[in-house]
């Protein structure tokens, strides 16, 4: 038996070449009728072979369902089918063909994927054959085995890579379809892919409606939006990625969308992959920040203007360190809207102040309406501030604003506000904290927007303390406060206003003599800068300087009021140099002349009596 099936064995070849029959030109399973020959052995060979390719190419199906059909194929395959039976194993996973059972008449083969072994062929005979074991299975069987083996392996290398790619498609399906961002891929001008986010960004019913469409139509009842955001791009008109950003118009707000499109190949054509990202918080978060920052550069710009001018702000002069940071709190106001509240000596310019913070506000380009509140009477508050409608009373013959309304947009300024009642404040505060007010006679109420700034020549805590100011009121009506010093306490500034009046009141007047300045300089000031101007007003009227206060007048001799003769000796001649030197216009040996002694002893008698100021030195030019 041994010696008859190495014969046929070898007799195989030569009878393939004979026929002209060769394994690779076989197309199709060949009949098994023909018998138990070499011819026969090989198409039992080529049709198991045959079979297990018809399996990989059968689309759709599991890798156990291929593997479960090709080991029924591997037995008809053997020169003994009818005792034989096969075994795969791969993964873990036997598959067994009929009739199996594990018998020592064994043949094996390893599966391989990537040359790492993942499982093997089994193939076994049922009972005993040949008494020699040796000669059972054949060289051609077990290359038949590597070629199943092989088969096997190119199937499970297809089907590994089909699951990996089914895998990606779905993990790219959730991603697309869960992720935020709209996602649109373009091929030939249209659609073939959009994700639900993309839908809802451009108010689309379903993504369906967009596939296969020209992204230059009007789908889904109009997306002019998208054609213009592809109006630049198309899949054959960018080489390299684009990015843009385009405002979308909402009926409730603007809408932001930031494009990205990137060229890639899809199926071996160019396509176009886009991505659309909402923006629009982002774009809110940057106006914000404008915003601060073009506040912060009108600050700056008004600190620079300010600087140009070092000692003036406005009508307002004072290079001393309480005006510069009074200065500064203007500036600091100026950019805001909370209320204001300037106190201050009567005279130290409050009025100055508020229009100072008024015209460097947001509301420069509005009226400052300016209301005396000492001269409001309680039975006309509702009239003067609110207005009326007309027949509203007797002699309502038309309708009339109030102060509100004349500042609405604007600023209203309550100048000694301390002498409104507590009836008169309760009416104000209601209007001042938004809740409107309603003219004489009327019945609409009216909302205005404007903004307080009150001034006090007395600390208004000591009203809310006697109960003629209520607390709320007084909270609401000074959230920056603003101190004007007395222009005692900042003489150094004196120079400044006196320059200042006289240039305005008498433009010809070119300087002031020395001594008077120093004198204005000594002086307490208790009218403040008023009186200052007014004093300055009547000397270069009358050619003397007058002051309100009793025994200040130059001319006149002062009234002893001390029994002592040096010290009043002393104040009558410093008195009398005074009034020549005024007579003379500052020209001391004129002034010498009219007193009757020489030059020499007028500088010996003036210089001890008249008191040392250390401003004294910047107005030499007013000396000769």
């Amino acid at each position: 038996m041994k010696i008859k099936l190495k014969s046929t064995r070898d007799l195989s070849t030569s009878s393939r070449k004979q026929n002209g029959i060769s394994a690779q030109k076989i197309s199709k399973p060949l009949p098994l009728s023909i018998g138990t020959n070499p011819l026969g052995e090989r198409i039992k060979e080529l049709n198991c072979l045959y079979g297990i390719s018809n399996l990989l190419e059968t689309h759709d199906v599991s890798m156990s369902w291929i593997l479960t059909r090709a080991v029924e194929l591997i037995p008809a395959a053997l020169q003994y089918p009818e005792q034989a039976c096969a075994c795969i194993r791969l993964d873990g996973q036997e598959y067994v063909s009929t009739n199996f059972k594990r018998t020592r008449w064994c043949l094996n083969s390893q599966i391989t994927l990537d040359d790492r072994p993942v499982g093997d062929l089994e193939v076994f005979y049922t009972q005993a054959i040949s008494p020699d074991d040796n000669g059972l299975f054949l060289e051609e069987e077990s290359r038949l085995l590597r070629a199943i083996c092989e088969r096997l392996s190119r199937v499970l290398r297809m089907k590994l890579s089909e699951e990996a790619l089914r895998e990606s498609e779905e993990r790219y399906r959730i991603l697309t379809e869960q992720v935020t961002d709209g996602v649109a891929l373009v091929q030939n001008s249209r659609f073939c892919y959009v994700n639900p986010a993309f839908c809802r960004l451009f108010n689309i019913p379903s993504a369906d409606m967009m596939m296969h469409e020209w992204v230059y139509s009007s789908v889904a009842g109009g997306t002019d939006d998208i054609m213009r955001m592809y109006s630049a791009c198309t899949d054959l008109g960018i080489e390299d990625k684009v990015e843009q950003v385009y405002r979308l118009a909402r009926p409730e707000k603007p809408l932001w969308i930031q494009v990205c499109h990137n060229p890639i190949t899809f199926k071996g054509r160019p396509a176009v992959l886009s991505t659309f990202h909402d923006v629009s918080q982002i774009k809110e978060q940057q106006a914000v920040v404008q915003n601060l920052a073009d506040r912060l550069n009108d600050e700056n710009r008004l600190l620079r203007s300010s600087l140009k001018e070092r000692y003036r702000f406005g009508n307002i002069l004072g290079r001393s360190p309480l005006m510069q940071e009074v200065f500064e709190l203007i500036l600091k106001a100026a950019v805001t809207d909370a209320s204001v509240a300037i106190f201050g000596e009567s005279g130290t310019g409050k009025e100055l102040v508020a229009r100072a913070i008024h015209e460097r506000s947001s509301r420069k380009n509005k009226r400052l309406v300016a209301v005396n509140c000492g001269a409001v009477q309680e039975s006309l508050f509702e009239r003067e501030f609110f207005g009326h409608r007309k027949g509203a009373f007797s002699s309502a013959h038309a309708d009339s604003t109030g102060y509100l309304d004349m500042a609405d947009r604007g600023t209203l300024f309550l100048d000694e506000v301390g002498e409104l009642t507590v009836n008169m404040q309760a009416k104000l505060l209601r209007a001042i904290e938004g809740g409107g007010y309603r003219p004489v006679g009327g019945t609409e109420t009216i909302l205005t927007d404007f903004r307080i700034i009150s001034a006090s020549n007395i600390p208004l805590s000591e009203k809310v303390n006697n109960g003629e100011m209520r607390s709320d009121f007084f909270y609401r009506i000074q959230v920056i406060q603003i101190q004007l010093p007395p222009l005692r306490h900042r003489r150094e500034d004196i120079p400044l206003l006196v320059d200042h009046f006289i240039h305005n009141l008498s433009p010809t007047t070119t300087k002031i003599p020395g001594h008077i300045m120093d004198i204005l300089v000594e002086y307490d000031w208790p009218g403040n800068v008023r009186e200052l101007r007014n004093v300055l007003q009547r000397y270069l009227t009358l050619g003397q300087i007058e002051f309100l206060s009793p025994n200040t007048a130059f001319g006149k001799p002062p009234t002893v009021t001390k029994l002592n003769l040096k010290q009043a000796t002393q104040e009558l001649e410093s008195s009398l140099i005074a009034s020549a030197l005024q007579q003379s216009n500052g020209n001391r040996t004129r002034a010498a002349a009219l007193l009757g002694i020489s030059r020499r002893a007028l500088f010996r008698k003036a210089t001890p009596s008249v008191p040392y100021s250390p401003y004294r030195g910047e107005y030499a030019r007013f000396k000769k």
